[in-house]
C-alpha cells in the first residue's frame, strides 16, 4: 500500500474534486462514499460546520489534509475492509477527532480511496504536520502487515519513481514512454558506462541531456537538474537514484579535481538553453526564478508550463493545445474555471461539484519557463540549518 499525502488551504476544493468524481456521468467509473461523519451532503450543511471549525482555529490557513491509500493492482478488497483500513490510518496518524470524509475512487486500474479531514480536532487542537512522511510511511508497513495486504517497496528504498496513472494512461493510449520515463531510462545508461563524472557528463551530453549543477563558488555540489528540450526535472523528481547524493556513489567523484568539468558542463547547459547569466547557484537554496529561464528559439510563444512532482513541462502538445482552446472557446467573457484541485484549491465559494464547470485549463502565453537548480540536501540536514 502507498499512501500519497497533501496538506491544503481549501478544504471546499479538495471535497469537491471528489463530489466530482462521486457524481460523475461515468457509471462504472463512479466514485463511492465510504464513511463521513458530516451530517449532510448538503451544501449548506457542510458550509456550516466547516465555518463551526474554522472559527475554534480561525488563524489555521493550512486546515486541509488529504491522502490517497492506494492498493496493489492484485489486490481484492472489500469496501468494508478498505474503510476499516482507511479509518485505522487516520486514527494513528492522529485524526481520531476530526471531520472527514472517505471516498472509494474506481477511475483507475488498481483499488485506492481518498482520506480527507481537517486538520483540527473538535476540541481545537491542531493535528501536527511534523514528520507525517515518516510516521505514515511506518504506519502503512504495520497494516500491510495487520491486514495481510500486498506489500510494496517504501519510499527509501525505491531508487527509481515509478510512472504515474496519467503516463500510464498516455503509454496505453499512444504507445510511447514519457519524457520522463525516456530521461531516466538515458540517465541509467550513463551510470552503466561511466566510472567518473567526466564520463558520466559526456555520456549523459551524447544522449541529448544537459546537467545543470548546483554548483558553489568552493566547487562544492548539492544537486543536479537533468534538461532536455521542452523538459527538464531534478534529480530527486526522477527518484532517489538520480539524486546528486547517490549518483556519487554510482561514479568515482573528487571535489577538487572534477570542479573544473562540473562548471565547464554547466556553462555548456547554459549556453544552449539560454540560461541566465552569472556565476552557479550557491548553496543558500535562493529561488532563481527571477534570473534563470530557459527559451526556445524559432517560437513566437510557449504555453503555460506545467509542474507534477517536480517535474516541468514546457509547451503542451497540439492534441492538448486544441482541447484548452477549445475549453476557452466555451467559455463566457469573464468567466471563471470552477474545477477543484485534487490537493485543495481555492474553491470554498463553489463547493460542491458543478456539472457545468468547465474542465479546461487556460492557456497563459509565456516567453519563457522558470527554472530552479536542484538542491538535493538530505532533508534532514536542511531542517538542521533552518533551527540554527
Amino acid at each position: 500500500m502507498i499512501a500519497k499525502q497533501t496538506i491544503g488551504k481549501s478544504f471546499g476544493g479538495a471535497l469537491n474534486y471528489n463530489l466530482k468524481k462521486l457524481y460523475s456521468k461515468d457509471h462504472e467509473n463512479r466514485a463511492e462514499l465510504l464513511a463521513t461523519n458530516f451530517l449532510s451532503l448538503d451544501q449548506t450543511e457542510i458550509k456550516k460546520e466547516l465555518a463551526i471549525m474554522k472559527a475554534l482555529n480561525p488563524n489555521l490557513k493550512r486546515n486541509t489534509y488529504h491522502t490517497s491509500l492506494n492498493f496493489s493492482i492484485d489486490e481484492k478488497i472489500s469496501n468494508e475492509k478498505m474503510e476499516a483500513i482507511a479509518k485505522e490510518y487516520m486514527e494513528k496518524m492522529g485524526f481520531d477527532n476530526n471531520l472527514y470524509f472517505i471516498f472509494r475512487h474506481n477511475d483507475a486500474e488498481h483499488p485506492h480511496c481518498h482520506v480527507l479531514t481537517l486538520r483540527n480536532r473538535f476540541d481545537g487542537i491542531v493535528v501536527s504536520d511534523s514528520n507525517n512522511y515518516m510516521r505514515s510511511e511506518a504506519i502503512v508497513r504495520e497494516l500491510e502487515e495487520k491486514y495481510n495486504l500486498v506489500k510494496v517497496i517504501s519510499s527509501k528504498e525505491s531508487l527509481t519513481k515509478a510512472p504515474d496513472k496519467d503516463e500510464l494512461e498516455m503509454i496505453s493510449r499512444t504507445g510511447k514512454v514519457s519524457d520522463k520515463m525516456l530521461m531516466q531510462e538515458k540517465i541509467a545508461d550513463a551510470f552503466a558506462d561511466s566510472k567518473n563524472i567526466n564520463q558520466f557528463i559526456n555520456r549523459l551530453e551524447q544522449s541529448g541531456i544537459s546537467p545543470l549543477f548546483n554548483q558553489a563558488k568552493t566547487g562544492r555540489v548539492s544537486g543536479i537538474t537533468y534538461i532536455m528540450p521542452n523538459f527538464k526535472a531534478r534529480g530527486q523528481a526522477l527518484g532517489s537514484r538520480f539524486k546528486w547524493g547517490n549518483v556519487i556513489k554510482e561514479i568515482n567523484y573528487e571535489q577538487i579535481t572534477d570542479s573544473k568539468e562540473i562548471s565547464q558542463a554547466n556553462s555548456r547547459t547554459r549556453e544552449k538553453y539560454n540560461i541566465g547569466i552569472g556565476g552557479e547557484n550557491s548553496n543558500n537554496e535562493r529561488d532563481l526564478s527571477t534570473d534563470r529561464t530557459i527559451s526556445k528559439p524559432d517560437k513566437s510563444y510557449r504555453d503555460r508550463p506545467v509542474q507534477v512532482d517536480g517535474i516541468y513541462k514546457g509547451e503542451f502538445t497540439e492534441e492538448e493545445r486544441e482541447r484548452n482552446e477549445q475549453s476557452n472557446n466555451n467559455a463566457s467573457p469573464g468567466e471563471t474555471t470552477k474545477g477543484a484541485e485534487s490537493n485543495g484549491g481555492n474553491n470554498e465559494n463553489n463547493l460542491l461539484h458543478d456539472s457545468n464547470s468547465l474542465d479546461g485549463i487556460n492557456n497563459s502565453r509565456l516567453y519563457s519557463f522558470d527554472l530552479s537548480i536542484a538542491n538535493d540536501e538530505d532533508d534532514s540536514l536542511k531542517r538542521k540549518k533552518r533551527k540554527r
